[in-house]
This record gives C-alpha cells, structure tokens and sequence, in this order.
C-alpha cells in the first residue's frame, strides 16, 4: 500500500480556490443542485438489484447526488474536505428531511476515515480528474477498497472536449487553470486505468457548450479489494 503523499503547494492551492468558490455566496460555476442523470440511474439500480444499500458521495459538495440518493432510500455519506459545502448539504438535508438516511463527513479523500468494503456504490463526480497521476494508486488502493466486491462505481471526469473559455488550446492531457488541476480523458483510459479494479460496464460522454464529460459506471472485481489499516471511523 502506498502512503499517502505529503500535500503540494499545488494541493494547497487548489484546496483554496475551491474554498474561495463556496464561501464567496455566489453561485458555483459547477452544477450544485440538479443530480447528472446518469447518477440518477445508479440510484434505480441499486434499489432493482441490492433492495437498497450504501452509498458514498466522494467530493460531495453541496449535495446534489447525496440528496437524490437519500431521497431514493438509501443511506448515504457525503464526504469533503470543505466545512462550508457541508453546511449547505447539512440545511438542505434537514429541508428536505432527509436527515436519518445521510452522515457528513469532513475530511481529505486520499485518507477517507471509512471502514473498507462497507459500501455498495462509490459516487466520485469531480475528486479523480483534479488528482495528479502520482496520487492515483493511493485513491486505488484506499478509495475504490471502501467499495464491496461486485459493488458499483460512479466516475465522473473532465473529456478532451472540455473547455475552460472558448478557443483554448491545450497540448496535453493535464492543464492548471486559476490554480487548480484538471486532467482530461478520452474513452479508451478508462479501461486501461482500471481494469484491474473493475469492470466497466457502460460509458456516456456528455457535451453541451464549453462543457464536455465522461460518465462511467464500473463495477468491481471481487480481487480488486485491499484491506487497509487506517482509523476509520463508520
């Protein structure tokens, strides 16, 4: 297992710009409320084939997927490593009295404190295509291990198809913008990626505008689970 890295001024930066965007009050330039319909339909499946189950929402935001997934009876934990997104998630959960079915949970997803395999669906809608390559066999072996054997998982990245402003030009897969990092995938990645920790079952690319993303349901193999000897906590 590797350990989990010591956070770069990049980290940190980024960290900040995202604080900045949520404590501002102004609207997010990302969707906070309406659930991606491809989420949408995680939450039908898992109550067709498992009656129900638990779900994380990693990187959950405001909430949009936590809601929809409490609101489909399953329990969820939204985790994020900003206090003032939850505080959102927190009043709405509480409108909406979705309170019972939803735990909050502030903390870094590199070092989620979560009992491993204690999941049946994994939710990522933003936390993968902000991680550096280097970082990625730690959120392997300590993010997708929180998933059961056979349990789904929900990824959402950035495509080569994404644009920040209209006409940018970029001459990699990785790019900094207004300090924080993106990284851009084309369909093939994703098998290669993660096949040794799931399968993938179904791909939809997303354009609209400037806005281009990947929508991928996985599933993982039962080999695929590591069992760690962090502190968790649920």
């Amino acid at each position: 297992m590797r350990s989990v890295p010591a956070r770069s001024d990049l980290y940190t930066r980024q960290r900040g710009f995202f604080a900045q965007v949520y404590e501002s009050g102004s609207p997010t330039p990302w969707p906070s409320t309406e659930p991606t319909p491809a989420v949408g339909r995680l939450a039908h499946l898992l109550k067709r084939d498992k009656g129900g189950g638990r779900v994380l929402d990693l990187g959950c935001g405001e909430g949009r997927h936590t809601l929809l997934f409490a609101k489909a009876g399953l329990f969820t934990v939204g985790l994020d490593y900003l206090a003032a997104p939850l505080k959102t998630l927190a009043q709405r959960a509480q409108t909406k009295r979705l309170t019972p079915r939803i735990r909050l949970l502030l903390g870094d997803a590199l070092m989620p404190p979560l009992k491993p395999g204690s999941f049946d669906a994994l939710v990522d809608s933003g936390v993968f295509h902000h991680l550096k390559k280097a970082d990625w066999p730690i959120y392997f072996d300590r993010v997708l291990g929180l998933v059961k054997p056979g349990g789904y998982f929900h990824l959402t990245v950035f495509s080569t198809r994404f644009k920040h402003y209209p006409g940018e030009r970029r001459t990699r897969n990785w790019y900094v913008h207004r300090h924080h990092y993106d990284r851009f995938f084309v369909k093939r990645d994703f098998a290669e990626i993660f096949h040794r920790w799931c399968e993938i079952l179904a791909i939809e690319e997303e354009r609209e505008g400037l806005n281009g993303f990947f929508h991928v349901l996985m599933r993982t193999h039962p080999s695929a689970i590591r069992r760690t000897d962090h502190r968790y906590s649920c």
